[in-house]
């Protein structure tokens, strides 16, 4: 048998070509998936922040049937915010990284925050939870 120079040469591995398509080929697919994660991560903060405010709603229903105010909702008026309201009000402000509107009177009240930099989401005491172009104004107390 012949020894054949050629053969010796020749190892197995990858060239340097078929490496750059693979890290090439890689790059396209992450920059079709990172969008899309970020989209969803988006989405599940919103979730959070609606559904936070919802149980703010929640728990302001409570705390009106004990003391007939809503003042307490904000601490408002003469009364002196609910300290479990004013906790979950807090959490949502530290998740959203936005400022919470919060205002309260006797008859009613209205809580917005914003979500994505161009609408807020608002719950209030009439049962409303809707997206608004803006937040609450100083004396707003729906979410109309």
């Amino acid at each position: 048998m012949y020894y054949n120079e050629t053969m010796q040469s020749q190892t197995k591995g990858f060239t340097v070509v078929e490496l750059l398509i693979v890290i090439a080929i890689i790059g396209v697919l992450v920059s079709v998936v990172l969008p899309r994660l970020q989209t969803a991560r988006d989405e599940g903060i919103e979730t959070k922040i609606k559904t936070d405010l919802v149980a703010v709603g929640k728990r302001a229903a409570v705390e009106e049937s004990s003391t007939l105010t809503y003042d307490i909702v904000c601490g408002q008026g003469a009364s002196t915010q609910s300290p479990v309201i004013a906790d979950m009000i807090a959490d949502i402000q530290i998740f959203s990284g936005g400022l919470v509107a919060c205002r309260s009177r006797v008859g009613g009240y209205a809580v917005s925050v914003p979500l994505n930099g161009t609408t807020h989401w608002c719950v209030d005491s009439d049962g409303l939870r809707i997206e608004r172009a803006t937040a609450l104004g100083a004396v707003e107390y729906s979410c109309q």
